[in-house]
């Protein structure tokens, strides 16, 4: 287990293993780098050399002075690129996470080869944060431990956080339209927090965006459809990387 000391005094956690060229994956809100994507590290590992990172205040990542948001876990993302000194292959990102990325790509499109957005976020709406934040969550993850944590309310106090930065997110059409990443925009046709239409947006708006939509499937696509969306990585990563 390695770690990078980021704004704020944040200790950030990755695991990096494997061979061949480098993937990032970043994990979705009150999520960690071990449960989200439990079903293919593994698998990606056998044909890359796959990092995954716990965001901070996140499973064995701390946040000592509070600054979880998405524009922070965006500024965190550049700053892991940099500490690496590597560009990765692709950076695969779901939900929070992916909306993260989809922010710091829009400004640094060379930080990766590739990215992969799995239930991303274009815009937020302050008058559905506070819904956001209070509504139901999945049992697993309301059960997952964060070294860190407060205590077993912690994953409200990330939900919260979360939330109140996604009421004011507002990525334009514009700037997603002058970047040139090639991009695999991925959502389930049930997701209920960022629907198909959402994901249709995003992909046309890119330059070089495809979409994939993953039927019978909510938000959770890398639990949900592990192997159909590892068939569609390995697609799309061999038509950009070679």
């Amino acid at each position: 287990m390695a770690s990078l000391l980021a704004a704020g005094g944040a200790r950030l956690h990755y695991e990096i293993a494997g061979r061949g060229p480098l993937a990032i994956l970043v994990h979705g809100g009150t999520g960690t780098g071990d449960y989200d994507w439990e079903h293919l590290r593994e698998p990606l590992r056998q044909e890359m050399r796959v990092l995954s990172l716990d965001l901070r205040g996140h499973g064995r990542s701390d946040d000592p002075t509070d600054l979880l948001g998405i524009e922070q876990i965006a500024e965190d993302l550049l700053a892991l690129i940099e500490h690496l000194g590597e560009r990765p292959a692709s950076l695969i990102a779901f939900s929070i996470g992916a909306t993260a990325a989809l922010r710091m790509l829009t400004r640094v499109p060379d930080a990766a080869q590739t990215f992969v957005a799995i239930g991303a976020s274009r815009i937020g709406d302050p008058a559905r944060a506070p819904d956001f934040a209070a509504g139901p969550w999945p049992a697993e993850l309301i059960a997952l431990r964060h070294e860190h944590g407060t205590g077993e309310d912690h994953w409200r106090h990330l939900r919260g956080r979360l939330a109140g930065s996604w009421g004011s997110l507002r990525i334009d059409l514009e700037e997603l339209a002058e970047m040139p990443t090639p991009t695999l925009v991925v959502c389930g046709d049930r997701d209920r927090i960022e629907p198909v239409e959402r994901a249709c947006e995003i992909a046309r708006a890119l330059p070089r965006g495809e979409l994939l939509v993953v039927p019978a499937c909510g938000h959770f696509v890398p639990r949900e459809r592990p192997a159909e969306l590892l068939a569609a990585l390995r697609l799309f990563l061999g038509r950009h990387l070679g």
